[in-house]
């Protein structure tokens, strides 16, 4: 997305929005699997409707955090609308800055997911686990920083000097990304690699069920920066649930 958007900017056609942000990852990320995984279209013969119905069934827990995890990051700037319009133009630019940044940071749990998942033994498993929340800290607590001090500036080069983002709310931005960097590891990577992925769906619950009245109630009352404060507060809530059960089985 970054890249089409810096496309746009420097002149290209907005037909590169959709080619270049939305289907040229896809297509990457389809190809890096079956690469990576070395899928055969003979591996795809046997999944049968029955076979294909099981499978999902068995994952619907995962599948329904996942879900839940969609639905929730599609909300924030409808609910800020809803309590105040005066205050959607900061905050969805400031919104949309900060998920472009995620979605660029997600390469790293990516990556870490398959080596604490691969890790034979549970010592050595739960020593890679401990890594990966100690990497994915410290990679949040960069971003976050950076993010603190880049967000102005991308604003104005993003969106044309027609949306300013002050300091103050970059930093809480900030902190949003250094929570959402450290929850991907407790989350993704280490409670799923111990089979606690129950955990993972009752902790985006719980986010949900903090974070959309804590947005509307923070922008209601304080705007841009009263929004961001819910989010970060059902991130918090979130972390908390997953390091919790982290520190039972690791």
């Amino acid at each position: 997305m970054s890249l089409s958007a810096f496309l746009i900017f420097v002149g290209g056609e907005l037909a590169l929005y959709p080619l270049v942000g939305i289907l040229l990852p896809i297509v990457v990320s389809a190809f890096l699997v079956i690469r990576t995984e070395e899928l055969q279209v003979s591996h795809l013969r046997g999944m049968t409707s029955r076979r294909l119905t099981r499978v999902l069934t068995s994952q619907g827990t995962a599948l329904g955090g996942r879900a839940l995890s969609a639905i929730y990051m599609s909300l924030p700037i409808a609910l800020v609308s809803l309590v105040a319009p005066g205050a959607v133009a900061v905050f969805s630019a400031i919104e949309r800055l900060q998920r472009i940044y995620l979605q660029v940071l997600a390469a790293a749990p990516n990556i870490m997911q398959k080596w604490v998942g691969q890790s034979v033994g549970n010592r050595r498993k739960s020593r890679r686990a401990k890594k990966s929340v100690f990497y994915s800290a410290t990679l949040g607590v960069v971003a976050g920083l950076g993010f603190t001090v880049a967000a102005p500036t991308m604003a104005d080069v993003i969106f044309a000097s027609t949306v300013t983002i002050p300091l103050e709310y970059a930093a809480l931005s900030g902190v949003l990304i250094f929570v959402v960097s450290v929850s991907r590891a407790s989350g993704s990577i280490a409670l799923v690699a111990f089979g606690r992925i129950h955990t993972v769906f009752v902790s985006a619950v719980a986010g949900v069920s903090v974070g959309v009245p804590s947005i509307l109630l923070g922008a209601r009352l304080l705007g841009p920066p009263g929004a961001l404060i819910g989010e970060v507060l059902a991130e918090v809530v979130v972390l908390t649930i997953q390091l919790r059960q982290m520190r039972k089985i690791i």
